[in-house]
């Protein structure tokens, strides 16, 4: 809702910028003229969030210290019992949990670094759609500026209306097909984008399909993280943050890389940036999307778990170890002295 916002807001100010100007070269392209369209779109989101953070903080009640200390003591306890809580809940069956891991036990664990290159595979695709739509759409398709903010909310208006419809199908078919599903959706979008260069309003198509497939593969995402670490809550906090770090470091990396490879030199663009923009679009949808298939294909053969190596005394001439995973396998393996 945040993103719809701020996108709507941006069309309301080029709308009315549109009719009160009767200049078509100014309100077509953008220019010193746009700057206090930007400044008015930055007042108005920041009094926006100062609005809400007041009404939130207001409108939150505490309880006063005192009276409520064995409540609060019996809250912490919940609290406490509710971090070692899954955050899916575990089916019936299921091996029961042995032990709790450490932060650095997830280093140890293939399903981690699964879900981690999918996830960065995932805001890749997102982050550099969304970074770079707007040069796609005033340099390569030379339309009018007020695209810069229609098209992106169609994007996240066509996403939010996706998630009404994502859990039923995520039930139906499971996740891992789900995420495919949205990742056909943006490979439909490169496509299309690749095919045709002189799109003019298909792209309110095209961006439909770019943002159901982008809210797609992110929910979907997030989902498998969350399953990843189950009952693991109490180092949760880890799985989340790391996944954020390769996100982040990826998505800069790639920036840097775009931006270096820029064949224009100059504030102004050259027309060999309208065709750059072109492929950058096609290959951080439909390039990425083919990368994150096949980190899709390693968690369809080797499913999300975590696996333990726990000791058990088999007798006085030895002891095995056990693999406990959480897709309750059991495979016992021999020590090897």
């Amino acid at each position: 809702m945040a993103n719809i916002t701020v996108y709507a807001v941006a069309y309301l100010l080029f709308h009315f910028q549109t009719g009160s100007d009767e200049d078509p070269s100014l309100t077509e392209t953008l220019g010193p003229i746009d700057i206090p369209i930007f400044r008015n779109l930055s007042l108005i989101v920041l009094g926006i969030g100062a609005l809400f953070s007041v009404l939130f903080h207001l409108g939150t009640r505490e309880e006063k210290g005192g009276a409520g200390e064995e409540k609060r003591e019996e809250e912490d306890d919940d609290e406490e019992e509710g971090e070692r809580r899954p955050l899916i809940p575990r089916p019936q069956g299921a091996t029961p949990v042995q032990s709790l891991l450490r932060w650095k036990c997830w280093l140890k664990q293939p399903s981690f670094y699964q879900v981690a290159f999918l996830y960065m595979s995932t805001r890749l695709i997102v982050n550099l759609s969304q970074t770079y739509i707007s040069m796609y759409l005033t340099n390569t398709l030379m339309l009018p500026k007020k695209y810069i903010a229609t098209i992106p909310l169609v994007m996240y208006v066509s996403g939010f209306a996706s998630s009404f419809i994502m859990r039923p199908i995520s039930k139906l078919i499971g996740k891992c097909m789900t995420y495919f599903v949205g990742l056909l959706l943006i490979m439909a979008f490169s496509y299309w984008v690749l095919v045709d260069d002189q799109m003019g309003d298909q792209i309110y198509g095209a961006s439909v399909l770019l943002g159901v497939g982008s809210a797609t593969i992110l929910v979907m995402s997030l989902s498998m993280t969350a399953d990843l670490i189950g009952d693991q809550t109490q180092s949760g906090a880890f799985v989340y943050g790391a996944m954020s770090f390769t996100d982040k470091v990826a998505n800069g990396v790639a920036v840097m890389m775009i931006q270096t490879l820029h064949p224009c030199h100059t504030q102004v663009c050259c027309p060999a940036c309208v065709w750059y923009y072109h492929y950058v679009m096609v290959i951080a949808t439909g390039g990425v999307a083919v990368v994150a298939a096949l980190s899709l294909c390693t968690i369809l053969v080797w499913p999300i778990g975590i696996v333990r190596r726990l000791p058990y005394i088999t007798g006085l001439m030895g002891s095995e170890d056990q693999d406990i995973s959480e897709d309750n396998s059991y495979q016992p393996r021999p020590t090897v002295n």
